[in-house]
């Protein structure tokens, strides 16, 4: 999941690093940081973190190490309610339109190929295709139908991350 956090820092050296060390130390990955020097107010500076963990117990987890390294929270959010799924196709991907393939997936309101990759070893076997969706939570049934059936049309094997 990807949160959005706006704290706001003691303005002294080594402040964003007591930030950062408890989301890297949970296994956060940081997209962004905005450190907004020019607004100082009162000898503090707000900080704005975007990043990426597993799921909520850890936020929690972040959030209470946070507070007791004196850092002010002023707000968290999730940045996307979408999650990433990346799955298999394997058959004649190229022959039966890859484009509609992607085009089909993308008929489902909420989700979108973000990704694909192809192997294909020679022009009359079979190929493969790595394609990465996001899609939001509650729509990812149908999204799952939906290759379901564009498999099942086009002749293809999806192989599938084990728990989807």
């Amino acid at each position: 999941m990807k949160i959005s956090l706006d704290v706001v820092l003691k303005d002294r050296p080594g402040q964003l690093v007591k930030l950062l060390e408890p989301i890297s130390q949970k296994g956060g990955n940081i997209i962004s940081i905005v450190h907004l020097r020019e607004t100082v107010k009162e000898g503090r500076v707000p900080v704005h973190v975007s990043f990426e963990i597993k799921d909520s117990s850890t936020l929690e987890e972040i959030l209470e190490e946070i507070e007791k390294r004196d850092i002010w929270v002023s707000k968290v959010g999730e940045l996307s309610h979408k999650e990433r799924y990346t799955m298999v196709l394997v058959g004649h991907i190229v022959d039966t339109d890859l484009r509609d393939t992607i085009d089909l997936i993308h008929e489902v309101e909420g989700a979108v190929v973000a990704d694909v990759g192809l192997t294909m070893p020679d022009p009359d076997m079979e190929s493969s295709a790595r394609i990465v969706i996001d899609v939001h939570r509650e729509v990812l049934e149908n999204v799952l139908e939906r290759v379901d059936e564009i498999a099942r049309k086009k002749d293809l094997l999806v192989i599938r991350p084990l728990g989807v």
